[in-house]
């Protein structure tokens, strides 16, 4: 990528915090845990890994409010020489520039794929932010999101929740359009989820802001950790249950979306009929 194309708004990449090897081995394990432990992370990884293969060699791949950059390695190898970037307003350790998913400092057309994982739903004015993600892309690129549905509310800011309809609505006059959606969970998924996040939010309590800053919150999550941890069977009980009895759920846990930028902008009045907007299917078994 150019270096017109990688300018983040005459800012520098902010600089990663240094931490001792232990904190810094013990984060990647806790990455690690929640990548592979809980159902709906690891249909999302393989959702994500998916998709993502449709990027050519060398492909640059923006993810915003990419936080803790969970899926970095994941995306590296399904890309062979992507040039994978995560930004972030509030940047951690992981990220690799400070940039803000609204006014995105990067040329237009230049980006092969964006990546907003659980993201549009913090984002109090989502159209603008769609807006941004389509300029950037290039004609024909991938705009991959996930957002949670019957989920309680969570972190710092939590404004809304999208059905596929109510984001193909933000999408019209956009350039994109919804390709494929995937159910993150049914409704056992859910029910077990929202139970899940009551014990750990007992443990934590309110988030004050994006990241567990200070000693006794970061205590406080690793405790909830270990509490959380035979909760994990449950949690793939229910997805077994979902896939037997509820695979086409109305009340799923979150969706996965994939859109694509059209060659053509279209007009704000080009809305899709309703038989037009896109079935949501299970992931493939």
């Amino acid at each position: 990528m150019s270096d017109e194309t990688a300018t983040v708004g005459g800012r520098p990449t902010p600089s990663r915090p240094s931490a001792s090897r232990p904190y810094a081995v013990g984060l990647q394990a806790y990455r690690l845990y929640r990548l592979y432990s809980a159902p709906e992370r690891v249909r999302m990884r393989n959702t994500v890994r998916r998709w993502i293969r449709q990027c050519p060699p060398g492909a640059v791949i923006l993810e915003v409010g990419g936080g803790t950059s969970i899926l970095r390695s994941v995306i590296q190898r399904e890309v062979p020489g992507a040039r994978y970037i995560s930004g972030d307003i509030s940047p951690t350790n992981s990220s690799d520039v400070a940039l803000d998913a609204l006014a995105l400092p990067i040329r237009a057309g230049s980006i092969q794929a964006v990546l907003a994982l659980e993201v549009l739903e913090h984002i109090p004015t989502p159209t603008r932010m769609l807006t941004e993600a389509s300029r950037v892309l290039a004609p024909g690129g991938l705009l991959v999101l996930t957002t949670p549905f019957m989920y309680g509310v969570h972190d710092y800011r939590d404004y809304f929740r999208y059905t596929p309809r109510g984001l193909a609505e933000l999408l019209s006059g956009t350039g994109l359009k919804i390709e494929d959606v995937v159910l993150r969970g049914g409704t056992f998924v859910t029910m077990a989820g929202l139970m899940r996040n009551l014990i750990r939010d007992s443990i934590v309590g309110d988030p004050q802001g994006w990241r567990a800053h200070g000693r006794r919150k970061k205590l406080l999550w690793a405790l909830a950790t270990i509490v959380m941890v035979p909760w994990v069977p449950v949690m793939w009980v229910a997805l077994g249950l979902d896939r037997l009895i509820d695979r086409n759920s109305r009340s799923p846990s979150g969706y996965f979306f994939l859109c694509r930028k059209t060659a053509n902008e279209p007009r704000n009045n080009d809305k899709p009929p309703d038989d037009r907007v896109v079935t949501v299917r299970r992931q493939p078994e």
